[in-house]
């Protein structure tokens, strides 16, 4: 196994961490380029004296003792000539289903792995309001946890404006709105110390992808550090045959330090049956191997629901009510037969 070395590499790893967002709230994808010189306000990071002297410049790379606390402070200038309301937020960082981590918002699945949120130990400030040009600079309290830990704590902070919702711009009653952020990464550690890479699968299960058919196979970061280009290759048979049914692979991905997230084998349009299934799957970072045969079950009734909510797949014909349908029709015709011809004069021979 390779060590890895948290005080030499962790630029490296997180160099792309101080970056601007353009996040469109309610629009499907962005739309045309966004420039920082259209932005009402631009951020810089003053850094601490806990700063790590060969650290990126561009972020918060820290190294704290435990049970002390320090200050993040941000110089926050707005160069439009209206009054804007800003909101600095702090996030740890976790994986999306991407395999890409995210540092500007908070997870719905915390992994049970991760010790300290560090969005816990960040006192933020809310919203704070600049005038017209005006530049201030504000302080985050950063606090250790008073125990000694092993590894990284990682995240980010939030810098965005506050926009009022606008009723006017609904379409199909959705408000499309623009919104503008600033993510500056945070990376904290009590002492550069060697963490060995391990990924764990936890479960396979049917799901879905943007309403879309797809296995999910749960890969887990346990450790406090990142993994890096991680690939991922994947396949899906049923149980006693070796025909494989789905495939998946991507490379390139990272994962958040004591993170988990869902790889995806998506049916390409096809319905999920229930039965007995096999997910081989084998991944690799930083030179690493990891492989496994996992066994899963689909149920009946959770392949019914999932088939009803893929937006690519027609509904199935109920043929038992087709058929009751059908029955009743022919039945019904019969009687109504049968009355008219009853009623039907009869003539004298």
């Amino acid at each position: 196994m390779k060590g890895y070395n948290k005080k030499s590499r962790i630029s490296k790893q997180v160099m792309g961490i101080a970056f601007l967002l353009f996040l469109f709230i309610g629009a499907p994808c962005m739309s045309g380029a966004t420039t920082q010189s259209e932005l009402p306000f631009h951020v810089v990071p003053n850094l601490p004296q806990s700063q790590l002297a060969d650290g990126n410049s561009g972020y918060f790379d820290l190294e704290m003792a435990p049970g002390t606390s320090d200050l993040l402070g941000l110089t926050i200038q707005n160069h439009s000539t209206d009054d804007i309301v800003i909101e600095v937020s702090a996030h740890t960082a976790f994986t999306n289903g991407n395999g890409v981590v995210e540092y500007g918002k908070d997870t719905t699945e915390p992994d049970p792995t991760l010790l300290h949120s560090l969005a816990d130990l960040i006192d933020s400030p809310g919203e704070i309001t600049l005038s017209a040009n005006e530049k201030k600079t504000i302080e985050l309290p950063i606090h250790m946890p008073e125990a000694a830990f092993a590894g990284s704590l990682v995240g980010g902070l939030r810098i965005r404006e506050v926009i009022a919702e606008n009723t006017d711009s609904e379409v199909e009653g959705v408000a499309i709105q623009n919104r503008f952020a600033y993510i500056l990464g945070v990376v904290v550690r009590n002492k550069s110390s060697l963490i060995e890479p391990e990924l764990a699968l936890l479960d396979v299960f049917p799901g879905q992808v943007n309403y879309r058919n797809a296995f999910r196979a749960t890969l887990q970061n346990p450790q406090p550090r990142f993994l890096n280009q991680l690939e991922v290759v994947a396949t899906v048979r049923r149980a006693d045959q070796e025909e494989i049914l789905y495939e998946a692979q991507r490379e390139g991905m990272q994962m958040a330090p004591n993170s988990h997230f869902h790889f995806p084998v998506s049916l390409a349009g096809d319905r999920f049956y229930s039965g007995e299934y096999v997910m081989s799957l084998t991944a690799r970072s930083e030179g690493e191997e990891w492989s496994w045969e996992y066994p899963f079950t689909v149920e009946a009734d959770v392949a019914k629901h999932l088939n009803r909510e893929d937006v690519t797949l027609d509904p199935e014909a109920n043929w038992w009510l087709i058929s009751t349908f059908g029955l009743v029709m022919v039945l019904l015709g019969t009687i109504i037969w049968l009355l008219w011809k009853n009623k039907k004069p009869r003539t004298d021979t």
